[in-house]
């Protein structure tokens, strides 16, 4: 899908003065940080264990998923995870929508550690009350940058959204790029170009997305095109939030995050479990395996 050699030497460039993975003794540690997309704590601890993830990311659904049946229960969970992946962050998101309750519950789930991360989603907010300020999300990105926590903005489908929450002072951007595909896949008009569900050259104007994301190649590929070009805008203007690639689908999209130039790299876990697994690798062994024999005792 992509060609490294068609990327800006930006985006090599700013790779290098990211800040590298906290661990000093990491023999990687200016690759991009991995973290576990999941609020089960028991699929969390053996990736944490084996060294394979250095972060996590949850959500209201993940922590239902795990269990949760209350706001207390939940962070309990939350602080539980915080305490066996610090000092590595954790994104803990709100769930208040609006600009006073979301700053009063982001101060009370920074305060179950310290390397605790407020998701804030950047818009939607006229879906939930037609009355809302649709600059919920970046008011209160930047009253907790002033504040000094770490926001992490999700929910993110374009280059400009990224661009403005990274302007308000977001830590890191969660492009959700398996969304953008899934969106194409069920609303483009067939008849049309790809991508048209999210960019209009003619007729009616919508412009969601630059023709690149949406129509510059197969539909699957739409979400890692979006990566690559937040990534490229951030590294022609030296901005240094960094960009957390989220919604994987398929251990395919890990290789084009890592092509794309993501800083982070947000995983299912039931992915991260097979990162190690090909199928060419299992017959590889099995021949090993055969031929060693001839040398058992």
């Amino acid at each position: 899908m992509f060609d490294p050699a068609d990327f800006s030497p930006a985006i090599q460039q700013r790779r290098r003065v990211m800040p590298p993975i906290r661990d000093a003794r990491h023999p990687a540690d200016r690759a991009p940080r991995i973290f576990a997309d999941s609020a089960d704590i028991r699929d969390i601890e053996p990736l944490y264990r084996a060294g394979i993830i250095n972060g996590v990311t949850t959500n209201p659904t993940l922590l239902k998923k795990a269990g949760a049946t209350s706001w207390q229960q939940a962070k309990t969970m939350l602080t539980d995870i915080l305490t066996l992946l610090a000092p590595n962050p954790v994104s803990l998101e709100l769930t208040e929508l609006t600009q006073d309750a979301m700053l009063v519950q982001a101060q009370e789930l920074a305060a179950l550690g310290s390397n605790a991360v407020i998701k804030v989603p950047i818009g939607g907010y006229r879906t939930a009350d037609a009355g809302a300020d649709p600059f919920t999300g970046l008011k209160v990105i930047r009253a907790l940058w002033e504040q000094g926590i770490h926001t992490n903005a999700t929910l993110v489908f374009n280059t400009t959204q990224a661009f403005w929450a990274a302007n308000a002072g977001a830590s890191c951007v969660s492009p959700f790029l398996g969304r953008v595909a899934d969106y194409l896949a069920k609303h483009d008009d067939k008849l049309g170009p790809p991508g048209n569900s999210l960019y209009q050259g003619d007729g009616e104007t919508r412009f969601h997305n630059t023709e690149y994301v949406a129509c510059g190649g197969p539909r699957q590929d739409s979400g890692s095109r979006l990566v690559q070009e937040i990534v490229t805008v951030f590294a022609h203007y030296d901005i240094r939030s960094e960009v957390l690639a989220a919604s994987i689908r398929n251990p395919a999209q890990l290789t084009e995050m890592l092509l794309a130039g993501a800083d982070i790299l947000t995983v299912p876990a039931a992915i991260l479990a097979g990162v190690a697994d090909h199928p060419l690798t299992d017959l590889g062994m099995q021949a090993f395996c055969a031929d060693a024999a001839v040398f058992s005792g």
